[in-house]
């Protein structure tokens, strides 16, 4: 069995936007498969609330799961979640989209906070500070509150 991360998308577009991501951090294509989920589903209505139909899981037996976590959760992702599985030829051989894995978290990952950049741009300027120490001041200031 090996360990594997997936979170759900709403569109292939996204699914395999977080799938370059992962290919420019070191994962091959052995390692992210991207799986349709809509097989035989009835056509939504308007009124309806968007369904992730698409699915991108991950082999994380190279210890890099958090890597997935964080590009999986910034691409949007839904219903990130570990589970155990078949892994072979690049592809979830046992999934079964019935079946759900183990939730990830709020605040795993591999870096704490997560929205820091958005929260950095936010801060109030007086336009004479260098822009690197005014990000290195905040993020000192959100790790000392953090513990």
């Amino acid at each position: 069995m090996s360990p594997i991360v997936a979170g759900r998308f709403e569109s292939l577009a996204s699914a395999e936007d977080a799938a370059r991501t992962l290919f420019a951090r070191g994962f091959s294509v052995w390692d992210v498969s991207i799986v349709s989920l809509k097989q035989g589903a009835p056509d939504r209505t308007d009124s309806a609330p968007p369904k992730a139909d698409v699915m991108l899981a991950a082999c994380v037996s190279n210890g890099l799961d958090s890597v997935v976590v964080d590009v999986l959760r910034e691409a949007g992702a839904s219903d990130v979640e570990r589970a155990q599985g078949t892994w072979d030829c690049g592809q979830w051989t046992d999934f079964n989209p019935a079946m759900h894995g183990e939730p990830v978290q709020d605040g795993e990952g591999e870096f704490w906070p997560r929205p820091l950049a958005r929260e950095a741009v936010a801060e109030q300027s007086t336009g004479n500070e260098d822009p690197g120490s005014e990000l290195e001041h905040f993020v000192e200031r959100k790790r000392v509150e953090h513990d």
